[in-house]
């Protein structure tokens, strides 16, 4: 493979993620702030020999997206497969409203996520299998590519580089807008 950098960049906030929320696939703009962090983001990224943004097709994700493209200058994709996972039931609730509504097995899948989905929920096996995919077409193609996307499909993306494990995927945040780099990236 081609590249020997990969840098995540999780959108900046939104009103949902303000409150904590689960907002999946709800295609929310970025709030004031967000709009800072991107261009927070942008900045940190000038000059770091980033070729390529790929990003989620979701506004949030895109619109950080696009303010990191125009100041490196470098062209922006977007890849359906780093879209945010399905949350279904769940969407729109933050924590303690998806474990009143949902119980026992909301519960178990923040025991278990890779192994214990919430019927309606995209089960993270599956989201894994896309993350991967794009994963690996963005480290083949580029030497430095960015991958904008959201808290979920990242903690996926980093399960897919080996950089957690993945009973490590709640231990893991990405803070809105921080880029992550991830030096000498390989999908497993």
């Amino acid at each position: 493979m081609a590249a020997h950098t990969v840098t995540l960049v999780r959108h900046g906030q939104t009103a949902s993620s303000a409150r904590s929320a689960y907002s999946g696939r709800s295609d929310i703009p970025l709030t004031e702030t967000g709009r800072e962090q991107a261009r927070q983001a942008a900045s940190a990224l000038a000059g770091a020999g980033v070729d390529a943004v790929i990003s989620s097709p979701l506004m949030r994700a895109r619109d950080t997206a696009q303010v990191i493209a125009d100041v490196t200058g470098v062209p922006l994709h977007v890849d359906a497969r780093l879209t945010e996972v399905d949350y279904g039931p769940f969407e729109g609730l933050d924590r303690d409203g998806a474990s009143e509504r949902l119980g026992a097995p909301f519960e178990a899948w923040r025991a278990d996520p890779f192994g214990a989905p919430v019927p309606g929920m995209e089960p993270l096996n599956d989201a894994l299998a896309r993350a991967r995919a794009a994963t690996a077409d963005a480290l083949a193609a580029h030497a430095h590519p960015v991958i904008v996307g959201h808290q979920g499909i990242l903690r996926i993306v980093l399960v897919a580089l080996g950089q957690i494990e993945p009973r490590d995927y709640f231990g893991t945040r990405l803070h809105e807008a921080q880029p992550l780099v991830v030096a000498g990236p390989s999908v497993g």
